[in-house]
C-alpha cells in the first residue's frame, strides 16, 4: 500500500474505533467516561505523575488534578511521593480501582457482544484477528517521520 491509502486506512481505523468505543461505553453506568480513560492510563503504564496523565488524557495539569482527587476520593487511586522529586507525587491504581474498571470494560463487552451475536461467524473470525493484529501494531515502535 502506498503511503496516502495508508494514511486513509489509518484514519479509517482511527473513526471506527472511536465510534465503537462510543458506542460499547454509553451504557456503561459504573464510572463516568474521563475516569475511565484515567483507570485505563494507569492500568496500562502504571503508576505515573500528574503531569504524564494530563498530557496522555490532553487535557490541563489542574484538569487532571481535581480527577486524580475525585478518583482518590472514591479509592480508586492512590498518590506516593515521587523517589526522583519530592515536590511531585506518583499516582497509581488500587486493587478498588482495578475492580471498577474491570467492571467498567466487562459492561461495555457485554454492550458489543449484543451486536456481535448480529455477526456471522466468519465475520467474528476476521474480527478475532483483527484485533491480534490491533495488539501487535499497539507494540511496534513508530518510524522516523523522514517526511520534514
Amino acid at each position: 500500500m502506498s503511503a496516502p491509502d495508508l494514511t486513509e486506512l489509518g484514519e479509517d481505523i482511527v473513526v471506527a474505533s472511536t465510534r465503537l468505543a462510543r458506542m460499547a461505553t454509553r451504557n456503561v453506568n459504573t464510572l463516568p467516561h474521563a475516569a475511565m480513560r484515567v483507570l485505563g492510563r494507569l492500568d496500562e503504564l502504571g503508576q505515573a505523575r500528574i503531569s504524564e496523565l494530563a498530557k496522555a488524557d490532553r487535557c490541563s495539569q489542574p484538569t487532571m488534578s481535581n480527577l486524580v482527587q475525585r478518583l482518590e476520593e472514591q479509592g480508586w487511586v492512590r498518590r506516593a511521593q515521587d523517589p526522583a522529586d519530592s515536590r511531585a507525587s506518583l499516582i497509581s491504581l488500587t486493587d478498588a480501582g482495578l475492580a471498577e474498571l474491570r467492571s467498567a470494560r466487562h459492561q461495555a463487552g457485554a454492550a458489543l457482544a449484543a451486536h456481535l451475536s448480529q455477526l456471522p461467524a466468519t465475520d467474528l473470525t476476521t474480527l478475532e484477528a483483527a484485533v491480534a493484529i490491533v495488539h501487535k501494531l499497539l507494540t511496534l515502535e513508530p518510524l522516523e517521520d523522514t517526511s520534514r
